[in-house]
């Protein structure tokens, strides 16, 4: 995860969602570049409009089909308000879509209270994040031999069913399911089950199995489909924060010197989401403060990923997002959603078939130490569009194609 203090410190659950172990496999969905030089100053852009068609869930299923809605609700119990799916155009960006590019199942519930990064969650907050990939299956095994819990329920090579009942500081349960089912990588945490004083860990495994196991059961027979590809792979493989993202440029159009644009991570690289950035050849650059473990936003980077962007555009702009021109950039759509001041501000842009997006954190609130310099979050918020548009540029470049 970014090693910024919007970043809360959580008890250790077993093992985080979505890490993986950063090898590069055969059967990458585009070819290495032939150049991998820093582009010119002043490149010669390739027009063309995001792509519209893109992958689909490989399992031949979506969530409803695989978690009965009724029965997960049942099991959560209800705080506040009931669950609801999110939709992917809410939670989805170029790295965290890596997966759903390799064609997993990506599903999540919440009961629509915020992540609060400022310093915990919402306590009544209850989350359900599921992914199914068809693929991986090794890298699933290094997860589970990293953090060594098997469980042998549903198999060697998995990781739970795990749940840990109210303890210190947290009054819900938690569960969670990582591993090897069939020939599908799962990875699944549930957050926020209401619980008793008395209620232990095994009375939420049984109220656990109650609504996966026929997902476990259908998830052993199901056969894979093809793996999407686009029509016109993507060179920027992998995608290089120092070529796409250059530390210089992006320092000077946010006046903040101690700024250093790169990888920034603080725990072991295995999961399915490194497993998606390094088959994709996706990337996450951190807006980090050399100085410190701050971080002012980060910079996505999907190769081949237009389709993300044509996906959840028309989404975007129907929930208050605004069409913009980045300056210099030919054939680049973009949609800019900065108008919060207390939520992420965040530029999306496709070209030349790739998918990137800039993001730049609120302020911390009073009492918060973020680590920053003075005024750094406001003069990178006001250059997002320039960001955005030092990055594209890179990303279009005639000669990388």
């Amino acid at each position: 995860m970014d090693m910024s203090p919007r970043r809360r410190a959580r008890p250790l659950l077993f093992g985080s969602l979505a890490l993986t172990a950063a090898v590069t496999l055969s059967g990458c969905i585009a070819t290495t570049p032939t150049e991998t030089g820093t582009p010119a100053a002043t490149p010669t852009t390739s027009a063309g409009p995001a792509i519209a068609e893109g992958p689909e869930p490989r399992i031949g299923a979506d969530c409803d089909d695989i978690v009965d809605a009724a029965a997960l609700q049942e099991f959560l119990g209800v705080i506040v308000t009931p669950l609801a799916p999110e939709a992917p155009a809410d939670l989805l960006g170029p790295d965290t879509a890596a997966v759903v590019q390799l064609g997993a199942l990506s599903c999540t519930w919440t009961n629509g209270l915020p992540h609060n990064p400022y310093p915990n969650d919402e306590p009544d907050r209850q989350l359900v994040r599921l992914s199914i990939l068809p693929e991986g299956l090794d890298q699933a095994v290094a997860y589970v031999d990293t953090y060594d819990s098997r469980d042998p329920t549903y198999g060697e090579g998995v990781q739970g069913p795990r749940c840990l009942g109210p303890m210190e500081g947290v009054n819900t349960g938690y569960c969670e399911l990582f591993g090897v089912i069939g020939q599908t990588w799962v990875e699944l945490v549930v957050e926020g089950v209401v619980v008793d004083a008395d209620t232990t860990a095994e009375d939420l495994v049984e109220g656990f199995r109650t609504v996966f196991d026929p997902m476990v059961s259908t998830l052993e027979t199901t056969t894979a489909l093809e793996r999407w590809s686009p029509a016109t792979p993507s060179s920027n493989i992998p995608v290089d924060c120092d070529v796409l993202t250059p530390t210089a440029e992006i320092a000077a159009v946010t006046a903040v010197p101690e700024l250093r644009v790169g990888p920034q991570w603080d725990g072991p690289r295995v999961g399915q989401y490194w497993y998606g950035l390094n088959t994709t050849g996706a990337a996450r650059c951190s807006l980090a403060i050399a100085t410190s473990d701050a971080s002012l936003g980060q910079i996505g980077i999907l190769p081949s990923g237009a389709w993300g962007f044509s996906r959840f555009a028309e989404s975007w702009l129907v929930s208050g997002g605004t069409s913009v021109t980045l300056p210099e950039v030919d054939g680049a759509e973009a949609i800019a959603r900065c108008d919060d001041a207390v939520s992420d501000c965040v530029i999306d842009f496709a070209v030349a078939g790739d998918w990137g997006r800039v993001t730049v954190y609120p302020q911390s609130p009073a009492g918060v130490d973020a680590g920053r310099p003075a005024g750094s979050i406001d003069s990178a918020r006001a250059a997002a569009v320039d960001i955005a548009a030092i990055v594209a540029r890179h990303m279009a470049v005639t000669s990388w194609r």
